[in-house]
């Protein structure tokens, strides 16, 4: 018994192919079983007391499709009919031929036909010959009506397992050799069994790739289910019959190649096929818009100028804006991009007369004439108040006229006036002070037709003394409105 599981199992392994279950386009089917059987008659009736080691049956079948509800099966088993345990009795080896009708609940009107049980009825017409061991008993060959019922479990592509009863009931009462007992007049018996199904033959393949050629657009080559039959090398749903780049996946918006980059441009075609651009640029990108493609532009971030690689130059001297010093101001490169206005060979934001050429000791401003500075230096000491006040001394006036002279006739000069006091008195009153005395020199000047813009009036009251307060020389130099001309 045990060998005979194992070899039920091997085949199923070995059969393993095909398709699931019967259909149009596998009719033919056959299958191997083995079971156990019960005797019901005039002695006994065993159908629920199965003897499953000493009642073995084993089977063969072959099986037609009709359509999606009606099979017809030929089913032939072999078995040794008896009655367990029980003496007097009598025991007969059998072999039983049944033709049937089997009627599939799995018609996709009742079940669905894939579902993963199938449950079928059946009946038709039969014959069993009994013979041997009981030598009491004559063999004969008798008629019976099998009924059966059963479910299909599918396995793999190409088998399914079956497990089914059958229940024969002959039309005779002489299959035990006893009709005196059991007055109902005929002996039945029952066989339950388990069986794998496979298919006998399947539809033309003609390239063997799976697909049959009924519905292969491509019967004599190889190819799949996916794409009706055909090769489709890259799998990418495109046969290779309408595919330009057939190795390669690609989208049949693009005639089967692929754009990596989703910008409509295919990969053989494009130059960046991993970077989404443009057809201008052959693929490439220009992420800043400036006409330089990205693989050329130093800066792709930024727009620039093809002079400086793809990279800004606001003040369009030449000069890109990450190396140039003044980026907003148009230089030369011997500058580092910065201009010189006045040609001093002093940049301008060092230069502190950027419109007129200097020197580097006065920060590129030019050297206030000497006489200018004489002159300046008489009006200085010469520069009087009233006593607390900021009252200029009349005598203070012609100088002061001097240098209003001096201011106009170089408009490039500029003047800044100080205003000082000693620490005598409230340091309020002290500030106020010498700012108003700043101012009364600036509005003299103003007066005088100078410009305001040219002026700086300021008064720092005690807090900047030249000397000492603590004597009266001292207090007198720090009592002063200081007058700095220069060209800044």
């Amino acid at each position: 018994m045990k060998r005979t599981i194992l070899l039920f199992l091997l085949m199923i392994g070995i059969t393993s192919f095909g398709v699931y279950g019967q259909n149009s386009d596998s009719k033919t089917w056959i299958s191997l079983n083995i079971g156990t059987h019960q005797y019901d008659g005039d002695f006994t009736n065993e159908i629920f007391k199965p003897e499953v080691y000493t009642d073995v049956s084993v089977g063969l079948g072959v099986h037609r499709y009709l359509n999606n509800t009606f099979d017809l099966n030929y089913e032939f088993n072999y078995g040794s009919l008896d009655t367990d345990n029980m003496d007097p009795g009598f025991r007969k080896l059998f072999l039983s031929n049944n033709l049937m009708i089997d009627f599939n609940l799995a018609n996709d009107i009742i079940f669905k036909k894939d579902a993963f049980v199938r449950p079928f009825i059946g009946a038709g017409y039969g014959v069993s010959y009994f013979f041997g061991k009981n030598n009491s008993i004559s063999d004969e060959l008798y008629q019976e009506i099998p009924i059966q019922a059963g479910f299909e479990f599918p396995v793999s592509e190409g088998a399914v397992l079956e497990i089914k009863s059958t229940y024969n009931r002959t039309l005779t009462d002489g299959l035990d050799g006893e009709s005196n007992v059991d007055r109902k007049d005929h002996d039945d018996f029952v066989i339950h069994s388990i069986g794998l199904k496979f298919r006998l033959s399947g539809p033309k393949d003609s390239d063997k790739d799976g697909v049959k050629d009924k519905v292969d657009a491509c019967p004599e080559i190889p190819g799949s289910a996916a794409s009706n039959g055909c090769p489709d090398n890259d799998g990418d749903g495109i046969i290779n019959s309408q595919d330009l780049c057939p190795d390669v996946a690609g989208t049949a918006e693009n005639r089967g190649c692929a754009d990596s980059d989703g910008d409509s441009i295919v990969d053989f075609e494009d130059a960046c096929p991993n970077i989404a651009g443009s057809l201008e640029f052959q693929g490439c990108a220009d992420k800043d818009g400036d006409k330089i493609p990205d693989g050329e532009d130093l800066c792709p971030e930024v727009r620039g100028t093809s002079a400086t690689d793809g990279c800004p130059d606001d003040d369009g001297d030449g000069i890109k804006n990450s190396v140039d010093l003044c980026p907003a101001f148009a230089g030369t490169a011997e500058f580092g991009g910065c201009p010189d206005s006045d040609g001093d060979g002093i940049i301008d934001k060092q230069d502190d007369c950027p419109a007129l050429k200097g020197i580097k000791p006065n920060k590129g401003c030019p050297e206030v004439n000497a006489e200018v500075k004489r002159k300046l230096d008489v009006i200085f000491q010469n520069l009087l108040f009233a006593t607390n006040s900021a009252n200029i001394d009349p005598t203070s006036l012609d100088d002061l006229d001097e240098l209003v002279k001096i201011m106009s006739e170089d408009d490039d000069l500029r003047l800044s006036i100080e205003g000082h006091t000693d620490n005598r008195g409230n340091n309020d009153y002290n500030l106020e002070l010498s700012r108003l005395r700043a101012e009364a020199v600036k509005q003299h000047l103003v007066n005088g037709g100078i410009s305001a813009s040219r002026i700086k009036a300021v008064g720092y009251g005690e807090t900047r003394p030249l000397t000492t307060n603590d004597t009266a020389n001292g207090r007198l130099k720090n009592r002063r409105v200081e007058l700095n001309i220069s060209y800044k």
